[in-house]
């Protein structure tokens, strides 16, 4: 089975643990490729905790030449200018078969129309799949984006396990909702979304190095699902919202 994380990233960490997690692209290459990982979406820690800007642009240089990573970029609301206009950065991210994910609780920002309008609005245009932890917004916000930019791909990561009550009402209503697989750890969780609402809904994320791989690859890995919907899960669904079928 090929597997393809949606959740990555390179670069040191302000506050690293006291065993230090691999941030070079060559040794998260490595670890991916031991682990049966053949590619990945990659973000940068600087976009995360320094400058989205330079992040970005550190996080091309950094991938260049690995062609098994792709980038996720990191993304400002337009109106103050931090960062290049929404529109350029949703070419660029459809052009690289890359995403766009977003912090607005780090980033003193609200996801919201008023507030991120022009960057959903370009997202939406371009077919770009727009990431976000569940700890960087709420249901609200989530379900308000999803209503107002239908051709919007969202890919929830990091939402935890206790989400049924939420998540299954927007899958009832919304189509272009996802989920990172992760952390998503009901007893036959998979295998009830499946069968619910289809392998479509799931996507393959590890987010390493802050977490292990093996805990993202064995939940699927052993599940009772049938080994194309497995794949579907493991690559297929990212690789179709990322334009790369047929690639």
């Amino acid at each position: 089975m090929e597997f393809f994380d949606c959740n990555v990233r390179i670069g040191p960490i302000s506050s690293p643990p006291p065993v230090v997690p691999p941030y070079e692209c060559g040794d998260i290459v490595q670890e991916l490729s031991e682990a049966g990982i053949n590619t990945a979406l990659v973000y940068h820690s600087w976009a995360e905790e320094w400058s989205v800007a330079r992040g970005n642009e550190k996080l091309l240089e950094e991938i260049a030449g690995y062609e098994q990573l792709y980038p996720c970029f990191v993304a400002l609301p337009a109106a103050t200018g931090e960062m290049q206009p929404p529109g350029e950065l949703a070419a660029m991210a459809r052009e690289l078969h890359g995403a766009v994910r977003v912090y607005p609780q780090l980033h003193n920002f609200e996801l919201v129309d008023w507030c991120c309008g022009s960057l959903l609005g370009a997202l939406a245009e371009a077919g770009v799949p727009l990431l976000v932890e569940m700890q960087q917004t709420t249901w609200l916000q989530v379900e308000q984006v999803l209503a107002e930019y239908c051709s919007l791909p969202v890919i929830i990561l990091d939402a935890g396990y206790r989400i049924n009550r939420r998540i299954f009402p927007l899958w009832e209503r919304h189509d272009n909702l996802y989920l990172e697989h992760n952390t998503y750890k009901p007893f036959w969780g998979i295998e009830d979304v499946c069968a619910r609402f289809g392998p479509q809904r799931l996507i393959f994320g590890t987010n390493f190095p802050v977490h292990t791989l093996g805990s993202a690859i064995s939940p699927l890995t052993y599940s009772e699902l049938s080994d194309g919907d497995k794949q579907l899960i493991a690559t297929g669904n990212l690789r179709q919202l990322l334009g790369l079928e047929g690639r």
